[in-house]
């Protein structure tokens, strides 16, 4: 797959170079410049974070659209657009899951080369999301993963990760990401379901050997911080994933 044929887009924000998953972000740039993957980031992190991520090699914009995640991911898919042929493909992940990096060619290839497949979501090796993960994450996001499965059999998708994160899909769909006035995983993920409901999209996924970064995992097992977090995710995901899957005609959104 050439490199000019896909892009892996990124939004990020870090406080500070001293906050501990810009380290991860920045080895994340490093592996994609000496690996050659071609990754773009829309970035609203204060000047000396810019600066060193785009030390790095890879390509940085920096965030004009006012909003979240949400906005900051349609604002780097209006640019992977421009920048990708009509047949290229975008390619997203969490710039801070590091190891993804290595597979985004290889689950860009399998998508180009898949004679139906309009998006395809990587799924985590099981055992490697067991262990390599905080435990209470791997719990909760494979109960997630099955609640949404149950909605999403009865409207054609095959089963996926529905909460890992990275996800590829043709230029052409770009439309559904862009039409999508989601500001958390709902950006995401949403788009994703509207193409595969209402516009004949199919998603095909592709089993990856990611391992999750050790700091992470160290930071926030066992805290009841992230605890919270998770259940609030989980809500959120129940809420507008859910309900995506279960309407039962098209709900248009807003035009980009």
């Amino acid at each position: 797959m050439r490199s000019a044929d896909f892009l892996v887009v990124s939004p990020t924000f870090y406080s500070s170079v001293e906050e501990p998953r810009f380290a991860l972000g920045l080895e994340a740039c490093h592996a994609a410049s000496a690996a050659s993957v071609p990754l773009l980031l829309v970035d609203a992190s204060p000047e000396p974070v810019r600066q060193a991520l785009e030390k790095s090699g890879v390509s940085v914009v920096r965030q004009s659209a006012l909003g979240r995640k949400g906005a900051a991911l349609r604002e780097a898919i209006r640019e992977a657009v421009k920048r990708l042929p009509e047949n290229g493909i975008i390619c997203y992940q969490e710039l801070e899951k590091v190891h993804m990096i290595r597979f985004q060619p290889q689950i860009a290839r399998a998508l180009h080369d898949s004679a139906s497949a309009a998006i395809c979501v990587p799924r985590r090796d099981d055992e490697l999301f067991r262990t390599t993960y905080p435990i209470d994450q791997y719990h909760s996001e494979h109960f997630a993963n099955g609640y949404l499965d149950t909605l999403a059999r009865d409207v054609g998708f095959p089963s996926i990760d529905w909460t890992f994160g990275p996800l590829a899909f043709r230029v052409p769909l770009a439309v559904h990401w862009l039409s999508c006035n989601g500001e958390l995983w709902d950006a995401q993920i949403v788009p994703m379901v509207t193409a595969a409901r209402w516009h004949g999209a199919e998603v095909m996924t592709h089993t990856v050997a990611y391992e999750h970064p050790a700091p992470m995992k160290e930071e926030e097992e066992g805290s009841a911080k992230w605890s919270e977090k998770r259940l609030d995710q989980l809500n959120f995901l129940f809420k507008h994933v859910g309900e995506a899957l279960k309407v039962v005609e098209e709900v248009l959104q807003p035009a980009p």
